[in-house]
């Protein structure tokens, strides 16, 4: 692993070409530690290959197949990082699917609980004061009789 200024002195251009193509690569391709961006040897790899393709096709009287072999490697990375990208969202399309279940259940619960208190408020009250209260009315009617 090097970071982007050793890329730039083994490539013989400029840390800010380097950190220009560092960000289009995928994460798998480097490493953070603090605040020091590393590139794996793949990541250099692939980082040279499209400086040359650039530096080719910018130049008078360019060989094409260097210029197809840079956009082969663009297209092999963009597949790479295609792939990880599906393999995200399967993941998200699970977890979502999962979380759905999960709210379903939970509606129904709470479905159940309010159906279940409904009918308890439809029933007499029969709590410690009504009972206290509700007697001591009778008995008072009683007295009176």
């Amino acid at each position: 692993m090097k970071t982007i200024k050793q890329v730039a002195d083994q490539l013989g251009v400029s840390k800010d070409r380097v950190k220009y193509r560092v960000r289009s690569l995928p994460g798998e391709y480097l490493v953070k530690s603090g605040d020091i961006i590393y590139v794996t040897d793949e990541g250099v790899t692939i980082i040279s290959e499209l400086l040359e393709g650039k530096t080719n096709a910018g130049e008078a009287g360019t060989n094409p197949d260097n210029t197809w072999v840079g956009v082969q490697n663009l297209i092999s990375l963009l597949e790479k990082e295609l792939e990880v990208k599906n393999k995200q969202i399967a993941d998200l399309s699970s977890q979502n699917a999962m979380l759905t279940n999960s709210l379903v259940a939970a509606q129904s619960l709470h479905a159940g609980t309010m159906k279940h208190l409904a009918d308890e408020g439809a029933k007499p009250q029969s709590g410690f004061f009504s009972r206290i209260f509700g007697q001591s009315k009778n008995m008072s009617q009683g007295v009176n009789e």
